[in-house]
């Protein structure tokens, strides 16, 4: 598996193979429901936060030119094929499911839609930008940068909010707060940073683990965090998620598994639903 997307209401999840071969399967019974195949490389795959939408990126020619399909969920049919000079590592829908953002070496783009235009270009930092959230209210982006930075964007024109600098390596992994007012981000400094939005300054640290932060979800009421990190061993294995009390700052579940690697989640209601694969295949792992 390459890349993996769970849905929110945690019905369906979709993963795109090593034979680029898109595939969706209902999580409740592990049907495979749908399956189509595209061609290229970065793959990337995103549901919209209504879960209506899914968005499957590929680069079409190595980093100069890639396609992002949006599919109705119901129907299966390509809503959007938008098309940009583009390398596509990151997507993130707004929360309304209006605006779609994607993100990679060429920088950030965002589109409308339902106009079909992109609204949006965030010139690329050195390194380019290996994740990106929108804020609650869908009027900001927030970047993951290879220089070193998390900048806050606004998601309508591309304008430079903020811009935390306290980082000592690259961050490779954002969130926002569910009340919009802090940025999560974790990377190669082992730790993940809580950042206020609008200042950009940090406002405290989880403590550190030994592996980089790979990626992190925060909870729809805010107070948990699951984050995913490499092992301490080899930058290739991600096999260790930790479940943060975000109020506190402890560790509320250690999910440790060797021979692994996690690849994907969300939180769904009460629980957080991981995502990982081994041997060529794909399974899923529910945490309190």
């Amino acid at each position: 598996m390459e890349a993996v997307s769970v849905s929110p209401a945690g019905n369906l999840i979709a993963a795109i193979c090593s034979d680029h071969v898109v595939r969706i399967w209902s999580m409740r019974s592990g049907e495979l429901l749908r399956s189509f195949k595209e061609e290229g490389g970065q793959p990337g795959v995103q549901f919209s936060g209504d879960g209506r939408l899914l968005a499957v990126s590929y680069e079409i020619i190595a980093y100069e030119k890639g396609t992002i399909k949006v599919f109705d969920v119901d129907s299966w049919e390509v809503q959007n094929d938008l098309t940009a000079e583009c390398m596509y590592c990151a997507l993130a829908f707004s929360p309304d499911s209006r605006r779609l953002a994607s993100a990679g070496n060429s920088g950030v783009s965002v589109w409308d839609l339902a106009a079909r235009k992109k609204v949006a270009t965030i010139s690329p930092p050195f390194g380019g930008s290996p994740a990106l959230a929108f804020s609650p209210d869908g009027k900001l982006v927030a970047t993951a940068d290879g220089d070193g930075f998390v900048r806050v964007h606004d998601a309508s024109t591309g304008a430079l909010r903020a811009t935390a600098t306290e980082f000592l390596m690259e961050p490779l992994a954002v969130a926002f707060s569910p009340d919009g007012k802090s940025v999560l981000a974790g990377g190669a400094d082992k730790a993940v940073s809580i950042i206020d939005s609008e200042t950009g300054k940090v406002a405290r640290v989880l403590p550190k683990q030994s592996g980089v932060v790979s990626s992190l979800d925060v909870s729809g009421d805010g107070k948990r965090a699951a984050v995913v990190y490499h092992s301490a061993e080899s930058f290739l294995e991600e096999n260790h998620m930790i479940l943060w009390d975000l109020e506190k700052g402890t560790v509320l579940a250690d999910f440790q598994k060797p021979g692994i690697v996690m690849i994907g989640g969300a939180f769904v209601r009460d629980h957080y639903v991981l995502a990982a694969t081994s041997a060529n295949q794909l399974t899923l792992w529910s945490l309190p």
